[in-house]
């Protein structure tokens, strides 16, 4: 059984509802996300939660839009996150606090295959403002896609609990 997905929100947006996904080391929002359960340790959001594989990081960007990627090594250390609280990126020397995510449509799928399978490509966003311009960055997205959204980690019940328990007793 599942546990939770990291959720775009609001509902009723373009993304409302997308889960959080890899696509070959890039973060996007797609209908069926990952629910392994969530690694919050070390300012971290790191999947499956045991023995966690990837990290989503965020990729260092002169402009207000950060790309995030997923990869073996954790090496962001700023997110704020647990169950049923939005991922929040802590400030940072370059950034302030943000909570806020700008996802956009990827380039080259046909209107046939994104309805079919929905993938938007996330980006942190650090002041707030959608991009009007193309830079190095947005080269692979159609920028009059991209939309504002935050994340929602979902909720856990008793089956995450039942299986973390598990998880230890067969260690010890």
């Amino acid at each position: 059984m599942p546990t939770p997905p990291i959720l775009a929100s609001p509902n009723g947006t373009l993304v409302g509802g997308l889960e959080l996904s890899n696509q070959g080391g890039i973060a996007t929002l797609t209908k069926a996300g990952l629910e392994a359960g969530w690694n919050f340790g070390n300012g971290g959001l790191g999947y499956p939660w045991c023995p966690t594989s990837s990290w989503l990081n965020i990729v260092d960007s002169i402009h207000p839009w950060k790309p995030l990627v997923w990869g073996a090594a954790q090496s962001t250390t700023t997110w704020k996150a647990g169950y049923s609280k939005y991922l929040t990126a802590t400030a940072t020397k370059t950034y302030s606090e943000s909570d806020t995510f700008m996802a956009c449509k990827p380039v080259g799928l046909t209107a046939a295959e994104f309805v079919a399978a929905p993938k938007w490509t996330l980006f942190l966003l650090t002041d707030g403002t959608l991009p009007t311009a193309y830079d190095e960055s947005l080269e692979k997205v159609e920028l009059k896609t991209c939309v504002k959204t935050k994340l929602l980690v979902g909720p856990v019940g008793i089956y995450y609990y039942f299986m973390k328990e598990v998880y230890y007793a067969l260690r010890s």
